[in-house]
């Protein structure tokens, strides 16, 4: 069979076909590049390799967006490449009555004796000659000069042009669009590699790939509402929708990762109860002894399956910086396992959690001083025991599985769990366990209508790392499930001291205090009972020092805080995922690659629970969650 040598007038009719049926255009050319149109747009951008040198990055600097072309530059493929480009131009003018081609090309090289960059990429905007700049290239303008690196603003220069094209190239566009075409160019000052000292920077070109396509996507969005008739949400579902396989295989290792990692269970002693009877036997003039269980993997080799995860291979550098991040989250808490009872483990801890600053720990001290220990009403009296709690636990999943029959979730009572926990999308109750019936509503919503939910929800998602948590979920997980609590009507000031107890016990913790000196704080300085005082130090010490329990009450700041500013509570339950990713998460809400939650709390559609809400969001303070109580 012979091999097609250029783009003739087949593969462009071909190409021309899928756009017509509304199919999502992605084809190898025939000779080197490739083109990507994911669905009916009003714009293509377009790069052309130089033959005779090695332009690294710049053509890279394309694969996040939805509609692009790369192609050679090679003289004797220049025909075709300007053919596919006016026809595509045609037909999609066509549909929306304008179109907008954007070519983007490399300036100058670093010079031989610089070195790595230490200022902000520079852009030549080129438009044509004679016509005013359109208020999409103003917004482009103004989005590539809001670029910051190394704090330095990026350098934006405006040029018009009778030919828009690279420098000793010829033009793409003919005059046969008329006024209907736009082109415009882009000249990127390429301060991701060092072409003379062949050196190149591919951490500086993610960043420089991630802020283009924002300011790339934004000016795509003011064309769309001011030259065309249709207007999408936002300019972030201008973005890419399909998935590469690049992306399924790391989120495919990495999964299988973490699910070897059971880290809170790993982490939590396996004899709490046995140590506390012993510490008290001793008149708590003794540390106790903790047991864990044994890690069922070896670190090395665990790591070594990591790091097989190509995450190098992701063009989406959104998707990319996820995973990435993702991939050291886990490896830290491989390391944290293996470091048990070592003092590193806490510094470990630190770098994931971080401690509470002094605003958190004067609010927690405050919450200890004036929050009176007992709720107007509260019964502690009639306590569960953990048979009694996992009978309530199994009815409100049944409730839950008439709507989705597909959550596995099961409940567990164990003799090594020292209170009540989710792994895995599972409950584990600690067999000597036992919940004040008041209680039992809030830490059902708290653990079944939160961390259960979210992780089912997760497993909806493309991507199994919103099932098992991305880096920094744990505090937005905590705050959400408090927040839980709260709405139902069940946020007591007993807990509410709890969580401020645990602040001020991380604080001790970091500033060198002993295991004694927390629980004796926390037993005779705040009047917490033996068994409360001693399971809160625990919590904090465990395995060498666990800073997690400060995220409760911080989270819970941070997430009161958002929702005053309007924040959509739903979206919170599509999986686990942090604060710091909300902008990602809405992007890639945007584009469609994520998916709404499957199945949300049933409290969240009760009256009480919405009028509670509506306070929250109105600016009550963290303290008034329990005033009236």
């Amino acid at each position: 069979m012979a091999t097609q040598k250029s783009i003739d007038r087949s593969f462009i009719d071909e190409s021309i076909d899928v756009l017509r049926e509304g199919r999502k255009l992605r084809r190898k050319l025939p000779t080197w590049g490739q083109i990507l149109i994911e669905r009916q747009l009003p714009f293509l951008c377009v790069y052309r390799q130089p033959p005779k040198w090695d332009d690294w990055g710049t053509g890279q600097l394309l694969i996040e967006e939805s509609s692009y072309l790369v192609a050679s530059a090679k003289r004797q493929e220049f025909e075709g490449v300007k053919l596919l480009v006016d026809k595509i131009a045609e037909e999609l003018s066509g549909c929306f009555g304008t179109f907008l081609i954007v070519e983007i090309w490399s300036g100058p090289d670093l010079s031989a004796d610089q070195g790595p960059p230490i200022g902000a990429p520079g852009f030549r905007i080129f438009h044509k000659r004679g016509k005013r700049a359109s208020s999409y290239v103003q917004t482009l303008i103004k989005q590539l000069q809001a670029i910051k690196f190394h704090d330095m603003p990026a350098q934006v220069t405006v040029q018009p042009l009778d030919k828009i094209a690279p420098p000793g190239l010829s033009p793409l566009l003919t005059t046969s669009g008329g006024d209907s075409i736009h082109i415009i160019g882009i000249e990127v000052t390429p301060i991701y590699r060092n072409q003379a000292k062949k050196e190149v920077y591919p951490a500086v070109f993610k960043q420089v790939q991630k802020r283009f396509s924002t300011a790339l996507e934004k000016a795509f969005f003011e064309f769309l509402k001011k030259e065309t008739t249709i207007c999408p949400p936002n300019y972030m579902s201008l973005g890419r929708r399909s998935i590469v396989h690049s992306v399924w295989q790391v989120d495919r290792v990495l999964a299988e990762v973490a699910n070897l990692v059971d880290f809170l269970l790993l982490v939590t002693p396996t004899n709490t109860d046995e140590a506390f009877d012993e510490c008290k036997r001793k008149g708590f003039t003794k540390p106790p002894r903790f047991v864990y269980h044994s890690p069922p993997f070896d670190p090395v080799t665990l790591k070594r399956l990591l790091y097989k995860a190509p995450v190098e291979r992701i063009e989406d550098p959104t998707l990319a910086q996820l995973f990435r991040d993702q991939q050291l989250d886990i490896d830290s808490r491989i390391t944290m396992v293996s470091e048990r009872g070592s003092k590193r483990f806490l510094y470990h801890s630190l770098q994931l959690y971080d401690g509470p600053d002094e605003r958190l720990v004067k609010l927690a001290v405050e919450i200890m001083e004036k929050v009176s220990e007992r709720s107007i009403g509260e019964s502690t009296k009639k306590l569960l025991s953990a048979e009694e709690f996992a009978r309530l636990a199994e009815d409100l999943l049944d409730t839950y599985r008439a709507q989705c029959p597909d959550l596995q979730s099961r409940v567990e009572i164990r003799s090594d769990v020292p209170g009540v926990l989710v792994s895995q999308g599972n409950l584990l109750i600690g067999k000597e366990r036992k919940i004040f019936q008041a209680r039992a509503e809030a830490l059902l919503s708290h653990e079944v209508g939160t961390h259960i939910l979210t992780n089912y929800n997760g497993h909806h998602q493309p991507f199994k790392q919103l099932s098992s948590g991305l880096p920094g979920c744990d505090q937005l997980q905590e705050a959400l499930a408090v927040l839980a609590e709260y709405l139902v009507g069940g946020l007591s000031k007993r807990r509410l001291r709890t969580l401020a107890a645990r602040v001020i016990a991380v604080h001790l913790l970091i500033q060198g205090a002993e295991f004694l000196d927390v629980f004796r704080q926390l037993n005779e300085k705040y009047e917490m009972h033996d068994e409360l005082a001693f399971m809160i130090t625990m919590r904090v010490f465990r395995s060498g020092g666990f800073t997690k329990d400060v995220v409760y009450l911080r989270g819970l700041l941070e997430l009161m805080q958002e929702l005053r500013n309007g924040l959509d509570l739903d979206m919170l339950y599509l999986g686990k995922f942090g604060i710091d990713q909300l902008s990602i998460v809405r992007e890639l809400i945007s584009r469609k690659v994520l998916v709404p939650a499957k199945i949300r709390p049933h409290f969240l559609d009760t009256p009480s629970a919405q009028q509670r809400l509506s306070k929250v969001r109105k600016g009550i303070s963290v303290i008034e969650l329990v005033s009236k109580n």
